[in-house]
């Protein structure tokens, strides 16, 4: 489990209150509150008046370089250095509150791309299994006649368990999943933030990952697939009620 990973109970739980709300409500309700979350942790972290001021000062300085109309290079340095100072110092004065109101906004999308991305097979379902790189696994059958890159496994009942290895005998893993994700893979630095609930391969193991075909949660039936998944609708309309809580409260 990754430092992101600590509120996932939590996090959880809360959703459960929700339960009997249909999945896409339930991930509209969750970017909402990530919004409002992240909103009002960077306006309570913010000093507001110097931010104002600060963009106001930006602003001026834009407007004033916008409307010089001469070619002098003494003339119009100065209007250059005024206006990247005031940008440097806005930008100076919103990016600890910015980085810091982005935290628990990380936090959360953590959570829901685990909660929405992908979903666990049934029992008996067959799944497609592929390893990198590509390594015949013992006991399993291709998906094609002579084509040992991609094989096929019957996904187990949750009581029970199904060993993968490779033809040498090398352990992989073991069926049911954890949790749905779809690889499982070598610890890497960014692990200690971002956990894989089915863990990892062992640092000397023949494989670098290895891979199952789950089917990913589906919330819209138009459009190209890239837009159906969970991303789409949550990051639209976390980044329009930002803007619209940005707006209403008169957020600097």
């Amino acid at each position: 489990m990754g430092l992101f990973d600590l509120p996932g109970p939590l996090l959880s739980s809360l959703d459960a209150l929700f339960s009997e709300l249909p999945s896409y409500t339930r991930l509209l309700i969750w970017a909402t509150l990530t919004a409002i979350v992240s909103m009002l942790l960077y306006w309570l972290c913010s000093a507001q008046g110097k931010t104002a001021a600060a963009k106001e000062r930006a602003i001026a300085a834009r407007r004033k370089m916008a409307a010089y109309e001469g070619h002098e290079f003494e003339e119009m340095w100065p209007l250059a250095r005024e206006s990247l100072a005031a940008s440097l110092q806005h930008f100076g004065i919103v990016l600890g509150p910015a980085l810091l109101s982005s935290l628990p906004a990380l936090v959360i999308i953590v959570w829901v791309s685990n909660q929405f991305g992908y979903i666990l097979p049934q029992p008996e379902e067959a799944v497609d299994v592929y390893t990198v790189p590509a390594t015949e696994l013992a006991g399993l059958r291709p998906v094609r006649e002579a084509d040992t890159s991609v094989y096929q496994v019957r996904y187990p009942e949750a009581d029970q368990t199904v060993a993968i290895a490779t033809t040498n005998g090398e352990a992989v893993t073991e069926l049911p999943l954890q949790g749905p994700v779809p690889v499982i893979h070598k610890r890497v630095w960014w692990n200690s933030l971002i956990g894989n609930p089915n863990g990892y391969l062992a640092d000397n193991h023949s494989l670098d990952a290895i891979y199952f075909e789950l089917r990913s949660q589906e919330f819209l039936s138009f459009g190209p697939g890239w837009i159906r998944g969970w991303e789409f609708s949550y990051f639209v309309l976390l980044i329009l009620v930002s803007l619209g809580i940005k707006v209403a409260f008169r957020i600097h």
